[in-house]
């Protein structure tokens, strides 16, 4: 065949794909985009005919609570629809998304989004804690479905019916399962933490032989096991080079490594393991030990990767240079320094915040990990400024997350991996601008419908705004509302409680508001910070 003709039928045959790939995620997001909206006004609609229906509803897929409901009301008295609608619409997706059994999984399971069909490791982590606010116990079976799809002692990277990854990811299953456990009854807690830690402690003992370095750091294996794999500092944008990053210690998976090492602590403390409890909390110390000592540019104020072969920090301004905060790495002085990149409009403190790459960085694209907002790596630097001591930055953070979140949602009609840092659209986003396999296979945009952890903006809003906590008879709510939510009304219905609580913003963060629960009807006055029981007993201190 001549040369022209060949290539003619390659260029046909390539267009054919890109059609049909096309007309195929046109109408998967036209058919879950519909089932959302429906399924999103029914789940914020109360009354007998519209629970009766949700409860019908849910009892396909064995979900015994109504979904938890949020309505926001600005300074004005206005409903702001675009929170009310997008909570709902979280909900909605997150139910959708979830599998029963079948061949894969005999546990109920997640998929991220309609285009991921399969057990995702960090994804399933970060769905997990979504789930746990509505129905614990599908937020156990997510979980579970990851440790008992494990290769040995390996938790993979991804497991489909036919399919298997020969990789890892991030390992927040231990870290998901601790935060879950800390809120269901402790009888429930220690019968899955009993099931659950000799797998997770032996993967930690697999991740020590097969990711620790010479210098006792954390390496990944590619970058694709990282998730972040098109970032600048392993990547281009289109993948075509890919660095070998088998010999740098990374700032990312050493702070996983330690707050995997905390809950294997406290996993293990909860069974009566005091040895063990004591051995993987000097395990996070001497992580955290060995990341300051190696990972530290204090002319940038930030941590970076360590290219252990040519000796040298690479100095590519990411989101990972701040996950540290996240597991309690840096101290007092170092934490100030990242606060400051932190809050800088400039730097990640963008419209959307904590973009993947600081705005301000040459290698600053629209992207996916390039430049984009990602909620789950944005929620551990929340809970790392949390964790710091900057509770006022950490709710201005989440509030604005998903108030961006919520009006892109509002705009678009969907839910998306990544978000735009500037403005409340995508049109500008990319995915991996240049590799045609992922424009055939996944689109040149964020991946719509995605709630692997877009989800969790429902978790800033009632664990970081609302501050609930707490295990089931001690539950306590701990407002802590930024200055710019000051006039608004908030008003979330409780799943688990069966009721709800209403509170308006003060000045300061002060909040005044009504627990109307089960057992009656109270109202409460708080500042900031400060903690309120949603038992019958007066307030006092949770």
């Amino acid at each position: 065949m001549p040369a022209e003709r060949r290539g003619l039928t390659r260029s046909l045959a390539y267009g054919f794909r890109l059609a049909l790939g096309t007309v195929r995620r046109l109408g998967r997001l036209a058919v879950f985009g519909f089932e959302i909206l429906v399924l999103s006004r029914l789940f914020e609609r109360r009354g007998a005919s519209a629970d009766a229906m949700t409860t019908t509803l849910l009892a396909a897929k064995d979900i015994e609570r109504l979904p938890p409901e949020l309505e926001v009301t600005d300074s004005h008295g206005r409903s702001l629809a675009s929170w009310r609608h997008g909570f709902a619409g979280v909900n909605a997706s997150l139910f959708l998304n979830l599998q029963t059994p079948n061949r894969l999984s005999d546990l109920r399971h997640a998929h991220p989004g309609p285009p991921f069909r399969g057990v995702y490791l960090w994804d399933s982590a970060f769905i997990a804690q979504v789930w746990k606010g509505w129905d614990p116990q599908v937020a156990w079976e997510v979980l579970a479905a990851v440790i008992r799809l494990r290769d040995g002692d390996r938790l993979q990277h991804f497991a489909s019916e036919y399919t298997r990854s020969k990789f890892t990811q991030p390992p927040l299953i231990a870290w998901s399962l601790v935060r879950l456990a800390r809120e269901v009854p402790e009888a429930r807690a220690r019968s899955w933490i009993a099931e659950a830690y000799p797998a997770l402690a032996a993967y930690k003992r697999w991740l020590d032989a097969h990711r620790r370095l010479s210098n006792g750091l954390y390496h990944w294996a590619h970058p694709y096991e990282s998730g972040v794999e098109n970032a600048p500092r392993f990547s281009t944008t289109d993948e075509r080079r890919l660095e070998d990053i088998r010999t740098w210690a990374a700032p990312d998976l050493c702070s996983y490594m330690v707050l995997q090492s905390e809950a294997l602590a406290e996993m293990a403390a909860t069974l009566g393991r005091d040895a063990e409890a004591a051995a993987h909390g000097h395990e996070a110390d001497r992580i955290r030990a060995l990341v300051n000592a190696h990972l530290w540019d204090p002319g940038e104020g930030l941590y970076f990767d360590l290219d252990t072969t040519r000796g040298r920090l690479v100095r590519s301004r990411t989101i990972a240079s701040l996950l540290p905060l996240w597991a309690g790495i840096p101290g007092a002085a170092r934490a100030e320094r990242m606060h400051g990149r932190i809050v800088d409009p400039q730097g990640f403190g963008t419209l959307i915040p904590l973009p993947s790459v600081a705005l301000d960085d040459p290698d600053f694209e629209r992207d996916m990990w390039r430049g984009p907002v990602w909620l789950n790596t944005a929620y551990g630097v929340v809970e790392g400024l949390r964790r710091a001591g900057w509770h006022e930055t950490a709710s201005d953070m989440a509030f604005r997350l998903a108030d961006g979140v919520y009006r892109t949602y509002q705009h678009h009609g969907h839910f998306y991996e990544f978000y735009d840092p500037t403005v409340h659209r995508i049109d500008a986003l990319h995915r991996k601008r240049g590799n045609r396999w992922k424009k055939i296979t996944l689109g040149s945009g964020p991946v719509a419908d995605f709630v692997g952890w877009t989800g969790l903006v429902n978790m800033l809003v009632a664990e970081h705004l609302f501050g609930l906590q707490g295990r089931p008879g001690a539950r306590a709510l701990r407002p802590r509302f930024p200055r710019r939510a000051e006039g608004m009304r908030f008003t979330l219905l409780l799943a688990a409680e069966e009721g709800e609580v209403e509170l308006r913003v003060g000045p300061e963060g002060r909040t005044r508001g009504e627990l109307r629960m089960a057992w009656g009807t109270r109202p409460f006055e708080a500042a900031f910070g400060e903690p309120v029981l949603l038992a019958q007993e007066a307030e006092g201190s949770a």
